[in-house]
This record gives structure tokens, sequence and C-alpha cells, in this order.
């Protein structure tokens, strides 16, 4: 389950960019290529997951917008494949640095930790007669 769709992509960056690196083989197309957008995500949504597994369940479901943002920086990143500008670069990094904080509990995104809470009933109480 990727946590961000090409449309998140599409509202964050250019299309003519998207357009760019989701189509290096071919620089004549004019479309953003969905299988590689895909691909990108899914990679991204994998390195959130292995991130964050040792601090809760994933998939995170529903994803906070804060994960969505990430794997959309990440994705982007994937797509310059070495290529990146620093700004692109600068956004990687800082999307690993907030998944480390989130993965040490230094960041609560809302999510339950894997530290569950665990709920006991009392021991039975009986009242007799001369208790009363």
């Amino acid at each position: 389950m990727a946590y961000a769709t090409a449309t998140d992509m599409e509202a964050r960056f250019p299309t003519n960019e998207l357009i760019e690196l989701t189509n290096q083989n071919d620089p004549s197309v004019e479309t953003i290529n969905a299988a590689s957008m895909s691909v990108a995500l899914d990679d991204a949504s994998a390195i959130i997951d292995t991130n964050l597994a040792s601090r809760m369940s994933t998939p995170v479901s529903p994803a906070p917008s804060v994960l969505v943002s990430v794997c959309c920086d990440l994705a982007r990143y994937r797509l310059y494949a070495g290529r990146s500008t620093e700004e692109v670069e600068k956004r990687y990094d800082n999307a690993i640095k907030l998944l480390k904080r989130i993965a040490a509990g230094d960041i609560d995104i809302g999510s339950q930790s894997s530290s569950k809470a665990v709920f006991t009933t009392p021991e039975p109480v009986f009242v007799g007669k001369d208790m009363l």
C-alpha cells in the first residue's frame, strides 16, 4: 500500500518535472508515466514502513498527512535516480530524519505504537452478609 498517490505528487510538484522524471528513457512523451510513478511511490512507502516498523504496526492506516508528504518527497528523490538537485536532496534528508524521530518516539503522528496498553479486569470481590 502506497502512502501517497500520483495525484498527491502532482499537487506538490510541477507536472513538467514529473513528466520528465517518469519518462527518462523517452523525453518526447508529454504525460506522466503511471507505472514509473507507482514504482517510486511503492519504494518510498517501503522506506517508510521499514523505518516505522519497530515503533508501530505498518502500513499505518489511515495514513496521516505527514506520511503522505514524506512519501512524496522520498518518491521524488527516487525518481531523480542519483541526479537530484540540492533542494530534492535536502527534502529527502529531512524526510528520513523525520521518520527516524517518529520511530524513536520523539514525534507522535497519532498512530498506535507497538507498546499497546493492556486492560485487565479486577478480581471479583465477594461480599457476604457479615461485611455489609
